[in-house]
């Protein structure tokens, strides 16, 4: 059978080898793959919630049962137990009011028995003779100012280079210094001495921190002045035999140390500023 340059087979149009011209191929545009593809909705119908928007409403069902659940089993408040605290706020407030009447009573009677006490006391001789016994004692136990004749002592660190093999301790002035010419006033009748400008007693301590006076909280770099009232010929004559002071005066000279003596008519030295109260001894009892 000789076919045609064209026929048509089942449908289509089939050519012969000689007439067919083959088409350059075409690309196929990409097909979205099924997991990409959202499923479609079924006809007809909603589309199916997602499960974030399944699980949302279940929690929100279960938070609001919870919230009845509660407000349920909640016992409100009658008005009968309002008016009960109320009652006992005010009962409260008037048991407060009647306490604070009692102690305001009270300081008032205590006020009037201190005025009692003081109208009973003694009258104004026995008053002034009590007072005159209390200044008496104040000038020796340091609590007022007093001026009287007296010795200047100054200590102060020597001026000389210290020396490659020399030790530098003995160019400075010691606790044990202090100590010695304080000492041997006190022995020499002192009846009253400050220690640059501070007002000591006989339980005072004096104290060197590094290379400087430690004295009631404060401190001092040299020269250290001590200011002694009394008299002068005892003061000197003390000082002078005094052993630890002879030993002291043997280092000022040998390293330059400063350490004058000066006698003076007239000093006045402060009173104490600290508590002259004992924290650990006690008066004695009689017998």
């Amino acid at each position: 059978m000789v076919l045609s340059p064209w026929c048509t087979t089942r449908g289509f149009r089939v050519g012969t080898a000689a007439n067919v011209r083959i088409r350059p191929h075409r690309a196929m545009p990409p097909q979205p793959s099924l997991e990409s593809v959202p499923a479609a909705p079924p006809a007809g119908g909603p589309a199916a919630p997602s499960p974030a928007v399944r699980s949302g409403f279940a929690l929100a069902l279960g938070l609001l049962a919870a919230i009845l659940f509660v407000a349920a089993r909640a016992e409100p408040v009658t008005e009968q137990e309002r008016i009960g605290a109320r009652v006992e706020l005010a009962e409260l407030i008037r048991a407060e009011q009647h306490r604070t009447n009692e102690l305001k009573a009270r300081v008032e009677e205590l006020a009037a028995q201190v005025e009692r006490f003081e109208q009973a006391g003694p009258g104004d001789e026995e008053r002034a003779g009590l007072q005159a016994r209390i200044d008496e004692m104040a000038a020796p136990a340091g609590l007022t100012a007093v001026r009287g004749p007296g010795l200047v002592v100054s200590l102060n660190d020597s001026t000389q280079p210290a020396a490659r093999e020399a030790d530098p301790n003995d160019l400075i002035i010691h606790e044990q210094d202090l100590h010695a010419v304080i000492n041997a006033l006190w022995a020499g009748g002192a009846e009253a001495m400050s220690v640059n400008g501070q007002r000591v007693l006989a339980t005072t301590a004096v104290r060197c921190v590094g290379s400087v006076l430690l004295l009631h909280g404060r401190t001092y770099s040299p020269p250290y002045v001590i200011h002694a009232i009394g008299d002068v010929q005892t003061l000197g004559d003390e000082l002078g035999r005094d052993p630890s002071v002879q030993r002291f005066s043997a280092a000022a000279r040998t390293f330059g140390l400063g350490f004058t003596v000066t006698r003076e008519e007239f000093l006045e030295l402060p009173a104490y500023e600290g508590t002259a109260a004992m924290q650990v001894a006690r008066p004695a009892e009689p017998g």
